[in-house]
């Protein structure tokens, strides 16, 4: 399962060059489509690879393109990344977007986040004095 952060850039491994389907020699770009389990409604959007020895770098970015689309709601999502010879891909249908099941290289689950949001904290209160801490139905035994 990857990780995806909201509003910003998410990078995770994949292993796309491995099933590369088009073996021609012409530039090939990575389009990946977020379809939430829930929902399923879709998102699409280019990403970016960077080859290491062992896997491929991929990431993204929610806030590039002109105009920019913002990842879906947090949550869970089935991803494919489809391997497509244009940047030219019109998402905009994002019902019907002009790809096809032979041009898929990876599919998984990813959990998407927002990364603005932070964990909640919680500090110990301390009272300073034993004031308004008893009460007639408390009994204290004493060991």
């Amino acid at each position: 399962m990857i990780h995806i952060n909201k509003g910003g850039l998410s990078t995770f491994p994949v292993t796309i060059k491995e099933k590369r389907v088009n073996n021609s020699g012409v530039t090939i770009y990575y389009l990946i489509n977020l379809n939430n389990d829930m929902t399923k409604k879709n998102w699409w959007s280019y990403g970016a690879q960077t080859i290491t020895r062992r896997y491929t770098a991929f990431s993204i970015n929610d806030s590039i393109g002109s105009p920019p689309l913002p990842l879906p709601d947090e949550g869970f999502y089935t991803y494919k990344i489809y391997e497509v010879t244009s940047l030219s891909i019109d998402f905009t249908d994002v019902d019907n977007v002009a790809v096809t099941d032979s041009q898929i290289v990876e599919t998984g689950k990813a959990f998407v986040k927002d990364a603005s949001v932070t964990e909640v904290t919680y500090t110990q209160y301390t009272p300073t004095d034993n004031t308004n801490t008893l009460n007639s139905n408390t009994q204290y035994i004493s060991i």
